[in-house]
């Protein structure tokens, strides 16, 4: 077993090695810690507190917890550590989280919503960090937290999902950033022994009770039955190489020789580019929040729509429609259609609204009516194809 130096340079290297394969940190970078008290925020705190001094790694730290009104939780040791470490320690006031989760605590199982304070831990965090002046936000979640959130998405959500080593939110302009992405839990947890630093126990009253216990606990029996699935499961996250599955290549097939599919592909944009009549390098392809439908009929691409989606209040924006001359409109409805259907199934949207200059005749056809300079049309539930 390694003692104490050795696995502390074994966590350094995974912080290393992920900095390397997503660039998370930049020189003169001013990062915001969000600590919550347990162990893997702690040993982000103490790690990166050495990592900032490598060579090229000029970057300022600023620890924050996040007060929740959680009953009898100290954070004076945590604190006391950031300051030993020379990072200065930001208590954020938000009491009011805690009220609003006891209104909503499950009358069956008396625990608290996870979902609703997770939303509520992320809203806080962004005015926190917009309200201090940081860009970036770096939280401590590791592997298992990742593999965990994989199966979790796969089982209840229906979608192979977890969350990224670095994401931009456009909307806040803020970036997140995971350092202990490549770091294995029972590292964090014998290092936390090893080197006795402080560790504030969850007050919640849900800690061992939520889903992602039962998961966690499901693959701890998984991987000592299968002991190279671990590996194998961190490394299918980052390989591309060998993703496989139906959406990317598939598309929907109503008939008549037509193909809807959202594009996904480097033939699928190159398919944009052609009907589009444009270089690509001329148009922004991986913008953020923009979304490509393609309409190929008889394999040969016709037509395609530009999407804009509002994730957080389910609304979508049609930017663009651009048709291959002499194509039927009958061809052009029936993508509209079952774009609309195929969305519906996932959210349903308050509204999708139609802001280009282009075929409004068309979109009229296909029911969108002129509201305030743009065509709208509203779906109030989901529609089958």
């Amino acid at each position: 077993m390694d003692n104490i130096n050795q696995l502390r340079k074994k966590l350094l290297a995974s912080i290393r090695n992920a900095d390397y394969q997503y660039g998370l940190f930049s020189e003169g970078d001013k990062v915001l810690l969000g600590i919550s008290g347990g162990k893997d925020s702690v040993v982000m705190l103490e790690l990166l507190a050495t990592y900032r001094k490598f060579p090229g790694k000029d970057f300022s730290l600023t620890a924050i917890h996040l007060d929740f009104g959680f009953p009898e939780v100290d954070f004076t040791p945590i604190k006391k550590l950031s300051e030993q470490l020379n990072i200065p320690y930001i208590t954020y006031e938000a009491k009011e989280v805690y009220k609003i989760l006891q209104d909503n605590r499950n009358a069956v199982t008396g625990l608290l919503p996870c979902s609703i304070c997770s939303r509520m831990r992320k809203a806080i965090i962004n005015k926190a960090a917009q309200n201090l002046g940081y860009k970036k936000v770096a939280f401590a979640h590791h592997m298992d937290d990742a593999i965990e959130t994989l199966f979790m998405n796969m089982t209840h959500g229906a979608r192979i999902a977890t969350f990224e080593p670095k994401m931009f939110l456009a909307n806040a302009k803020i970036e997140f950033i995971r350092p202990l992405i490549n770091a294995r839990e029972e590292q964090i947890a014998r290092y936390v022994k090893l080197a006795a630093l402080p560790v504030c126990k969850n007050s919640c009253g849900n800690d061992k009770m939520t889903q992602r216990t039962a998961f966690k606990d499901f693959l701890t029996k998984y991987y000592k039955t299968y002991p190279d699935s671990y590996s194998n499961f961190a490394c299918m996250l980052s390989n591309y190489d060998s993703f496989q599955l139906f959406f990317d290549k598939y598309g929907i097939h109503p008939g008549h020789g037509l193909e809807i599919k959202k594009c996904f592909t480097a033939k699928d944009m190159l398919d944009v580019a052609k009907i589009s009549k444009i270089d690509m390098q001329d148009e922004n392809y991986d913008a953020e929040g923009f979304v490509y439908y393609l309409l190929r009929k008889n394999s040969i691409p016709i037509a395609y729509m530009k999407i804009k989606e509002d994730l957080q209040n389910f609304n979508l924006v049609i930017c663009s429609l651009h048709v291959v001359d002499g194509i039927q409109g009958t061809d052009i409805q029936k993508f509209v259609d079952i774009f609309e259907k195929n969305y519906s199934m996932k959210h349903v949207p308050r509204q999708i609204s139609f802001v280009g200059q282009k075929h409004v005749e068309l979109i009229k056809e296909c029911g969108y009516v002129l509201e305030n300079e743009k065509y709208v049309k509203s779906i109030t539930k989901a529609m089958k194809i």
